[in-house]
Order: C-alpha cells, then structure tokens, then sequence
C-alpha cells in the first residue's frame, strides 16, 4: 500500500497479471466500436428515428446527438485517447450529412483559435524550460517570507499569475518542482502531513483562480470567446475580460488561501528552495517576449493586432534564427496536441450543436429557466452550481465548457438575457475544479505526489465550490455584468 509520504509508483508501470491468468476482460475497445457503430446507425436511421420519436431539429438531430455523445462518453470515460476522439469526431461528421469534410475541417481547425492556443502552448514550454518561471516564484516568496502560512499564500499567488499568462496547467506544472522539493525538506517537522497537504492542494487551486483572470488561461475560455463571437455577435475584448475576471480571480484566492491556512500552525519557518542559475539571455529575450505579448493581448486591438494573432507572434519570436529560446525539434513534442485537438474539435461540436437547434434543445432541459431570471447574484449562483454539478459528469473542465457555453449563449437569445451576463459564470466555473481530481490536469498534477487523497480533495472542494459561486454572483452584480 502507498503510504501518503511516498509518491505513488509511475503512471505507465504496468504489473502484470498474476499466476499466469488472462487479464481482465477490454471493456473500453468495446465501447468505443460500439459507439463507432451507433453513430453510423444513427445517420443511416435518422429519419426512421425521427418519424418514431419527432424531436423539433428532425432527423439531423439524432444526428448530432449521437455525435455529442460518442464524444462525451469516449473523453469522460477514456476509451480512446483525446486527440484520437476528436480527430474522429471530425472523420465521423461527413457520414452523418451534417457537413462536407471540408466544411468539417473549415469549423474546427480553420477557426483562428488554433493558432492562437498553438502559440500559448509554445510560450508555456519556454517557462518550463528556462528557469524564468521558478526565479518568478522564488521572488514571490522572497516578498513574503518563509512561514507556512505565507509560502502557502506565496504559491498560490505565484500559481493565479502564472496561469493568467502560460495557461493554469503549465502554471501547475511550473509550482509543482518547488512544492514537492518544499515538502521534502520539510520531512519530520510535527507539522508535515498538513503542511504537506495544503501546499499541493494550493498547487491545484492557485492556477484554477488565474484560469478565469485571463481568456488564454484555459481552453474553455477560448472556445467561449470563438462561441460569443461566432453565434452571438458578442465580442469580448482582453481587457473586458479581464475587468471582470480578475476581481473574481483575487477574491478566489483570498478566500482559498483563509480555507487552507487555517489548517496550518504558522510556527517554524521553511527552509529556502535551491536558487536557479544565473539569469542568462535565453530567459531575457523571453522576458521581453512575454511582457510584450501581455502588452499586445491587452491593447493590441487599437493598432490592428488580434489575440489571436499576437499568441502566434509571440511563440514563433523563441524559434527565430539568432534568437532560439526553444528548440523547434524538442518543443513541437512537448505541446498538448491532445488539448489543440479537443479545442478544435469542440469548436466543430459546437457549431453543429447551433446549427441544428440541439444547444437550445439542451438548454431546456439543463437549466430551469425562472432560475435564470432572478437577478443577476443568484442567476449567477445558480449557473455556476449547475455547472460544478455537471462537471462531475463530464470528468473533464474543457469538455464541460465545450458542451455548456454554446447552450448558455442559445439560452440567453432564446430569454432575450445579456449574452456575456449567462456565459461568464458558465466558462468561469467550468475553468475551476475543486471537487474531482480527474476533470482537471491542474489537479492531476499534484495529486500525483501522493500527499492528499481524493476525498481529502473533494471535502474542501466542495466548500469551495460554494464560495466561488458566490463570489461570482457577487462580482457580476457588482459590475452589472449582462
């Protein structure tokens, strides 16, 4: 058995079966044909389906469904790869009639959110490569000292403003060397199992809070920005997002980090993390790349510079000749194409869930609409409630602001309710997850030291939960947000 100080044993170790016995019978395979062969089904059958159960969207609704939910089974439950999911999402819709396989390719991989991910997946690997990521956390924790209470803060403050910027899971990824060598050296002190404890969950949590400051913290927020625009005619500006994201971003973390320390004595000081090296011009030439890219993220639209577009700039400035922060060879294998994939492909889910009516179809049945109008404190409330809810059903924060934020943007037309006022809660509580380890790689992440356990995880959460659905409430009727 693993003992909670141990880290546990490799992901990819596999024992085999014992006394020479046949392993366990592969359900997934199973499952994945199966659901292969039900959407081919579906599409040959949809009429006939139609004619026996009329859904309002005709037969081409069928359609669609059996395209969502093949997704949302083979990504909740894993039966397949990711990217192998979404790229056959994309082979399986010109069987269905619904588009042409250009047409298909034109939705999802011809929306300018590919390159703009492409680029923020690219500037993130600079963090992880360099030490600039670790001198910016080690200077957060020079400011506040060393006890645990303050590192703890120091962390996730560290964590919210890296994620903002380098997305929350390379943010994560980032604090979780220096947590787990702050842990280390903290071994034998009376304080460690919840000294130890609190760190990682405040790995997890700090970049969940920078996940809604920013619209390239996390996938879902580009997918809801692609949607607003795309379906809405809603454009949300960086700095719009911003005013309204970053408040709610530091009131998390205020009240994360007073839910965390009370469980910490604030006595004997930690010992210092090793220092990184000298500061070399690699990590100066991705200083300046950074800081101007915020620059242009923010004010870029006044000299004709998308977000977009600026993502882009900003990752290909590491590979240029005599510049060369990154090695193109090396880099390329390290972006998440799993998670490029998953947003392109849900752009393309999104796209066919309007144009056949299915997102309007849901969003009867996943929210009760008087509920929607009662103001926008408890609107918000509400929203992000369900939502958490519904994230424990889809295992995974993407794939839940994938499906939802195209139903609340169809919902808001079909109530004549602000747009932005119904989406923001949605996409800002699909980008937190406090409750289920496995809808998040944020939480993946430190949980894989082993020094918390999933109902350890869940119980806090689950107060957080609360929390942040009532500081979005709070800050959405502050800044009269519809």
């Amino acid at each position: 058995m693993t003992s909670r100080r141990d880290p546990p044993k490799a992901a990819g170790a596999v024992c085999p079966a014992p006394d020479g016995r046949r392993p366990a019978f592969a359900w997934k395979p199973l499952c994945f044909y199966g659901l292969v062969i039900a959407v081919l089904w579906v599409a040959a059958a949809s009429e006939w389906l139609n004619r026996l159960a009329p859904l309002p969207m005709g037969g081409d609704g069928y359609c669609v469904l059996a395209l969502l939910i093949f997704a949302v089974l083979s990504w909740c439950l894993m039966l397949a790869p990711i990217a192998v999911t979404a790229l056959l999402l994309l082979a399986l819709v010109p069987f269905t009639g619904l588009m042409t396989f250009p047409q298909a390719v034109q939705a999802s991989f011809g929306d300018s959110t590919f390159a703009f991910f492409l680029g923020v997946l690219l500037l993130s690997g600079a963090f992880q490569k360099t030490p600039l990521g670790q001198r910016i956390v080690l200077l957060i924790f020079r400011v506040f000292g060393r006890r645990p209470r303050a590192v703890l803060l120091g962390l996730m403050l560290s964590g919210m403003l890296l994620a903002m910027w380098v997305t929350e899971v390379a943010a994560a990824a980032i604090l979780y060397p220096l947590a787990l060598a702050l842990t280390r050296q903290a071994q034998g002190r009376s304080d460690f199992c919840a000294l130890s404890r609190t760190l990682m969950i405040g790995v997890a949590w700090g970049p969940a809070f920078g996940g809604v400051a920013t619209p390239i913290a996390t996938g879902a927020n580009l997918v809801a920005i692609s949607h607003l625009q795309e379906h809405a005619g809603v454009s949300v500006s960086f700095g719009q997002w911003m005013a309204v994201g970053v408040p709610i971003a530091i009131t998390l973390l205020a009240a994360g980090w007073l839910l965390l320390a009370r469980e910490l004595p604030d006595g004997q000081k930690l010992e210092p993390v090793g220092m990184p090296p000298p500061f070399g011009w690699k990590e100066g030439l991705l200083l300046a790349d950074f800081l101007l890219a915020v620059l242009l993220w923010i004010f870029g639209e006044r000299v004709g510079l998308s977000s977009h577009h600026v993502a882009l700039l900003a990752g290909l400035f590491l590979f240029l000749p005599g510049v060369k922060v990154l090695e193109w060879k090396e880099s390329v294998q390290k972006v998440s194409w799993d998670s490029i994939l998953l947003i392109c492909s849900g752009i393309l889910l999104g796209e066919l869930l309007y144009q056949y009516g299915i997102a309007e179809w849901m969003a009867r049945l996943l929210f009760w609409e008087p509920l929607l109008q009662t103001g926008l404190f408890f609107t918000g409330f509400y929203i992000v409630l369900t939502v958490s809810v519904l994230k424990i059903l889809f295992s995974s924060n993407t794939v839940a602001g994938v499906i939802l934020v195209p139903v609340m943007v169809t919902l808001a037309q079909r109530l004549g309710a602000g747009v932005w006022g119904l989406v923001a809660p949605c996409v800002f509580s699909s980008a937190l997850s406090f409750i289920v380890i496995t809808s998040s790689p944020v939480n993946v992440i430190p949980f894989a030291a082993g020094y918390f356990t999933p109902g350890e995880m869940a119980r806090r959460g689950i107060v957080m939960t609360l929390i942040a659905a009532a500081v979005i409430g709070f800050w959405l009727t502050v800044l009269q947000v519809r």
